[in-house]
């Protein structure tokens, strides 16, 4: 019994380091200089009640460099002065569009609608998606996002790290985000890309599937995830870190608003192609058992050396990467506060994702 709970313990930990390398060789090959940013773009925000946000968006894409672009904003039901904020924009410049959403139709989600919407109006070839709270951190930020696609391209996933405040919350936000962008990178790496991350994605516009996006139509969610995890290949699918290519995020800043979130995020995983269901699962699941058991195994004093060292390499391997990615993202995390929030988050991530899947109240704005 002890021999097969150390070969248990030994796998999870193998599980683990294997996929920090997957990431650390994403972070070593972003730089993609292939199509140059040549092709046309449709920037599609969906926004709804965004008043506070939005005006800062559009003036940043204003000035952004690419050479063909049209920003398409989706105004869903907004009752603040979001519809206001674009019309200024669309009479200041040719290349924004409004498009403004009254009513919603009954077997439709907000969020899903507004995206169906926009990406009806768009007239270019690729389709580049962001949120009315989120900024581009770069003026090259549209032309970094589609230098990649080339012929055999057909999605584009950037990364989009919160805004660095004070505060517990903050700091497992920040862990959190990091943490996701591993997973997806390494995943796609190897061959599965399973997500992205609608506030920095980009997609072929004779790619985008609007059936799919009517097949659900009920969801809250998803409108990123499953798409990709529906369209994407192997062959047809990369990441790219570089900073000019990302977007910055305004984070929760309230623990309940931040729980709605990734309750509303992680609702759609039930979706997903069972495989990536089960290699997902099999990931999450071995951070949680590499922890309970390096615990219980110290605690009976079953080779504690062995059992310190190995976990020791696996932590050290971790948090290397982690300083890494967190320096790149200009969000880096305090050292001594990773160890916490590594055995916080393997306790947290199953029980939210249970959660989410039970739960059938799922809403957007």
């Amino acid at each position: 019994m002890t021999i097969i709970v150390l070969l248990i313990f030994t796998l999870c930990l193998l599980v683990q380091v294997y996929f920090f390398v997957q990431f650390s060789i994403v972070l070593r090959s972003d730089n993609l200089e292939n199509d140059k940013g040549s092709n046309s773009v449709s920037v599609i925000i969906a926004a709804r009640n965004e008043a506070n946000n939005l005006a800062e968006l559009l003036e940043q894409l204003t000035k952004q460099d690419h050479s063909s672009f049209e920003v398409i904003l989706v105004n869903d039901r907004s009752i603040d002065s979001t519809r206001d904020i674009a019309k200024e924009y669309t009479s200041k410049y040719a290349n924004f569009h409004l498009v403004d959403i009254l009513e919603l139709p009954g077997s439709w989600t907000g969020k899903k609608h507004a995206l169906y919407r926009g990406v009806e109006q768009a007239k270019n070839d690729i389709l580049l998606f962001t949120d009315a709270d989120c900024l581009p951190t770069s003026e090259r930020w549209i032309t970094e996002m589609t230098k990649p696609f080339i012929s055999t391209v057909d999605i584009v996933l950037g990364l989009s790290p919160y805004q660095k405040r004070s505060g517990c919350l903050n700091q497992f936000v920040q862990f959190e985000t990091l943490f996701v962008a591993m997973q997806f990178s390494s995943f796609t790496r190897l061959g599965r890309p399973y997500m992205g991350l609608g506030r920095n994605m980009a997609i072929r516009a004779n790619k985008y599937d609007l059936r799919l996006l009517r097949n659900f139509s009920s969801l809250e969610g998803g409108d990123d995830d499953l798409m990709v995890n529906n369209i994407a290949t192997k062959e047809n699918t990369v990441v790219i870190t570089h900073k000019d290519s990302q977007t910055i995020s305004i984070p929760k800043n309230v623990w309940r608003d931040y729980f709605r979130q990734k309750i509303r995020h992680l609702s759609v995983g039930k979706h997903y192609h069972k495989k990536d269901r089960t290699l997902l699962a099999f990931f999450t699941l071995s951070f949680l058992f590499g922890w309970l058991l390096f615990l219980s195994l110290l605690v009976s004093a079953i080779n504690p050396y062995f059992i310190l060292t190995a976990f020791a390499l696996r932590s050290l391997s971790f948090y290397v990467i982690f300083a890494r990615i967190g320096q790149k993202l200009e969000s880096p995390i305090n050292f001594w506060a990773i160890p916490l929030l590594d055995l916080c988050y393997s306790i947290y991530y199953p029980i939210i994702g249970l959660k989410a899947l039970l739960t059938k109240n799922i809403q957007w704005k």
